[in-house]
């Protein structure tokens, strides 16, 4: 079954090189980085994307989303693998 998800993202700034780290704690802690915050949130999507896929193969449990609260969200469709 497809469906819509969104799992929250932390972001972390490293201060020496100024890139943006972004991490999904509800998927392992998938993590990625860019050099903007548009830029690792977009790594970090295709990231968790892949993740989702290789538990979904795998026939392991996806994880469902934590309650949410404030913050930022990252909004996946999750299609069907057969």
């Amino acid at each position: 079954m497809s469906k819509n998800v969104e799992y929250r993202i932390e972001y972390e700034i490293d201060k020496e090189t100024a890139q943006v780290t972004a991490t999904v704690p509800e998927l392992n802690h998938v993590s990625s980085f860019g050099d903007s915050f548009a830029e690792a949130e977009s790594n970090v999507k295709e990231a968790a994307l892949g993740y989702l896929e290789m538990l979904a193969k795998t026939q392991h449990e996806v994880p469902k989303p934590a309650f949410q609260t404030e913050g930022t969200y990252l909004k996946l469709f999750i299609p069907k693998i057969a």
